[in-house]
């Protein structure tokens, strides 16, 4: 069975790159319709797909912005922001193969488009390769120092290998850059629970639920920093939030919960 918290411990920090703007201007009457005749024969499909994909997207229609992107390729295959927003939403539906030579392909056209770097990084950790990851989210940070969310994805990579103090640093840089991305706080947490902080775990708790009070996974995760330290009372409340928000979580919560009293019992 997946493991419900942990995957929400790992969100995911992703790039789309938004609507194209056409700016608008206020014309005489006498003109209007010469120019409503000039926009139509220098019409840009590619870029009206692009942006329809965009509010598709926004809208929840993943398909319909999948298939805009496609038709705004056809017509530019050189968009390399389209075939970034498409690798995206392709990682939304879980399709990472797909999403892995989507964003690779922007790269190829944009070698400096940090963000598409990044994307390619979390459907490259999605996929089990966390080598590949890493190097794609060193990219976007190479190319953008004050990336909060490559420092994140990393961060999540380097979590995955137990490299809990190269975790941790990359969260604090994340937070560093903007101090209200609540996952940043939440995983910084679990990385600090994982390597025995646990006062420094409830902290960024703290944090992330004041920043974010809807995120199951976060009271979930204090309740069990809670729990180890023998605040018992305390951690049940933040098991019952925490399922209030989340009942489909009960199964794994409790699975944590029965294995943190296990470790606390072989400690004493």
């Amino acid at each position: 069975m997946i493991n419900r918290i942990a995957l929400l411990s790992h969100s995911r920090a992703l790039s789309i790159i938004p609507v194209i703007i056409i700016v608008a201007v206020i014309v005489s009457p006498a003109l209007a319709q010469k120019q409503k005749q000039d926009q139509n024969a220098n019409r840009n499909p590619a870029a009206d797909y692009y942006n329809r994909g965009n509010e598709r997207h926004k809208a929840g229609d993943l398909d319909g912005a999948i298939e805009d992107y496609t038709f705004a390729l056809t017509f530019e295959p050189k968009f390399a922001m389209a075939w970034n927003n498409r690798g995206v939403i392709r990682y939304l539906k879980g399709d990472l193969d797909k999403a892995i030579a989507d964003c690779g392909k922007a790269v190829e056209l944009k070698p400096d488009y940090a963000e598409a770097w990044n994307n390619r990084g979390n459907a490259r950790f999605d996929k089990g390769d966390i080598a590949g990851a890493i190097a794609d989210f060193d990219r976007a940070i190479d190319l953008n120092h004050r990336y909060a969310q490559a420092y994140h994805g990393r961060a999540n990579a380097r979590h995955a290998k137990k490299d809990l103090d190269g975790a941790i640093a990359d969260y604090t840089r994340a937070i560093e850059i903007n101090d209200r991305f609540a996952l940043s706080w939440h995983n910084r947490g679990t990385a600090r629970k994982d390597k025995g902080d646990l006062p420094g775990a409830v902290t960024d708790f703290d944090q992330a639920i004041k920043l974010d009070p809807n995120h199951a996974a976060t009271w979930a995760f204090r309740g069990l920093a809670l729990l180890t330290q023998g605040k018992d009372a305390d951690a049940e409340r933040d098991f019952a939030r925490s399922l209030e928000l989340d009942p489909d979580l009960k199964e794994s919560l409790n699975a944590r919960i029965n294995e943190a009293k296990q470790k606390r019992a072989a400690i004493h």
